[in-house]
């Protein structure tokens, strides 16, 4: 008896482990999973027109197309190294990159009053300009032409650090020439990397639209909180600091590309258990570091690495499930813009899964989303926040700031509360409560603060809805 029920065990057991393998040999074939890890369909198709491959090879020599290296770049990186990191040390294909940092090559980007200190120091700019004049060159080109995200499915990270650089030096250089020239290189800026945020399959490429976005955000909040600015600068950059827009929230692309990579992932490990893929670690490094979002981000929403026996990965189809409706959930409220967001435990809560699955993988493992949502409202946040500082210059016959703020339409309240942005009278300051969604009075260190003058209607009466109005129509005709 005592060997018949040890052998019932032991054939149980084995109908366990080879139903789970079986199960789990297909987990990204299942079609819970395989939809969502299916690629987007190209609208270009001449890739050399596309900013994608003019990005990738952006630092070229000044003698070689950036479209073309970059292109083959990509392909190179996609035959070679199964997409996992483009190879930028090759001869010709980083000749013109800048080697120092954003700061250091123009420190009057952080200046109280940029526009003053753009032209103050016009010669030494200029001399700046001068040495990088190739790459603006090719900045002002390729913001200027179609972009469409090809990183899909690859792992590699394009640099972006010298189109960083470039961008500063752009805008910086428009402005010390003429104010008007500034506002149409920003709008021209801003319409494209508003595409770049929208269109991107790829958190790196998404977070890299938002860095240059913010910065333009900062940029302008530092100008239109001077005492004294230009009504033509108050009527442009109101129309340049509109709200992002669901499609611009949406993460649909970035999250399906995590699951197409973890898939190509999980088949190498099946066929080379020894190997593991590489991404390109400097550049997600740089990306981090100036989105001043945790180290290792990208890491921790990759999809979850399964434990395994005999090299097949020890998940379920119920698991597989499970992930696709937790993904499909956060999908859909990454649209929708500001959260709740979904919790993979909500769902894990109502999913079976199988004895032995549950001993080996006892707590699914859910991917940290959550911080590049935050980063997202933060975005918003700084745009409504600039906003918010042009439209309280206006007069009003309101004197209350909270009141205004309140009447100014949910379109510009606070991302992380859904409620008016804060007003701190004894700091002259407007705040969002940022991702603790805790009101630290206007604390730096947690909220999302900007300064503001709020005028009386006898001193700023050329800020009338009349001259607003003639700024907009300059703006529209960039």
């Amino acid at each position: 008896m005592k060997h018949l029920i040890f052998v019932l065990v032991a054939v149980w057991g084995i109908f366990q482990v080879a139903g789970l393998i079986g199960l789990s040999k297909g987990q990204f074939q299942a079609h819970s999973l395989a939809q969502l890890a299916e690629p987007p369909s190209h609208r270009l198709t001449e890739p050399y027109r596309n900013a994608y491959f003019y990005l990738l090879g952006f630092a070229a020599s000044a003698s070689l197309d950036p479209a073309r290296v970059g292109y083959e770049t990509w392909v190179e990186a996609h035959e070679t190294s199964d997409g996992n990191a483009f190879a930028y040390d090759k001869p010709g294909r980083s000749d013109l990159r800048i080697r120092l940092s954003p700061r250091q090559t123009l420190p009057s980007w952080d200046a109280d009053d940029p526009l003053g200190t753009f032209r103050s120091k016009d010669a030494s700019l200029r001399t700046t300009v001068a040495g990088h004049q190739v790459l603006l060159a090719r900045y002002d080109h390729c913001i200027g032409m179609p972009f469409e995200d090809w990183g899909f499915g690859h792992r590699a990270t394009p640099r972006y650090e010298d189109s960083m650089v470039a961008h500063r030096l752009y805008i910086a250089d428009g402005f010390s020439r003429s104010t008007n020239l500034g506002l149409e290189r920003l709008y021209k800026e801003l319409v494209f990397w508003r595409t770049v945020l929208r269109e991107a399959t790829t958190i790196e490429t998404k977070v890299m639209a938002q860095i240059v976005i913010q910065d333009d955000a900062k940029l302008l909040s530092r100008i239109v909180s001077r005492p004294i600015v230009d009504k033509s600068v108050l009527g442009a950059a109101l129309q340049l600091m509109v709200p992002l827009t669901p499609s611009e929230y949406a993460l649909r692309w970035p999250i399906q590309h995590q699951l197409a990579v973890a898939g190509q992932d999980e088949r190498a490990r099946t066929a080379h258990p020894r190997e593991s893929a590489v991404g390109s670690d400097h550049e997600q490094e740089w990306l981090l570091a100036t989105a001043h979002l945790p180290p290792g981000s990208f890491r921790r929403i990759e999809h979850p690495i399964s434990h395994s026996i005999l090299g097949f990965p020890l998940n379920s189809q119920q698991t597989a499930d499970m992930y696709a409706t937790y993904y499909e959930a956060l999908i859909k409220a990454s649209g929708a813009g500001a959260g709740p967001w979904p919790k993979l435990r909500q769902i894990s809560g109502s999913m079976r899964r199988g004895f032995l699955e549950s001993v080996v993988n006892q707590e699914p493992i859910e991917p940290e989303w959550e911080m590049f949502l935050y980063q997202l409202m933060e975005t918003d946040a700084r745009l409504r926040l600039t906003s918010l500082q042009i439209q309280l210059r206006r007069p009003s016959p309101v004197t209350a700031v909270p009141t205004r703020l309140a009447e100014v339409g949910s379109q510009y309240f606070d991302p992380f509360t859904g409620l008016p942005m804060l007003w701190s009278p004894t700091q002259q300051k407007l705040y969002s409560v940022g991702k603790d969604r805790l009101d630290d009075g206007g604390d730096p260190s947690f909220d999302i603060t900007v300064p503001a003058v709020i005028a009386s209607s006898q001193k700023y009466s050329d800020s009338s809805p009349s001259a607003a109005a003639a700024s907009t129509r300059k703006v529209s005709r960039l």
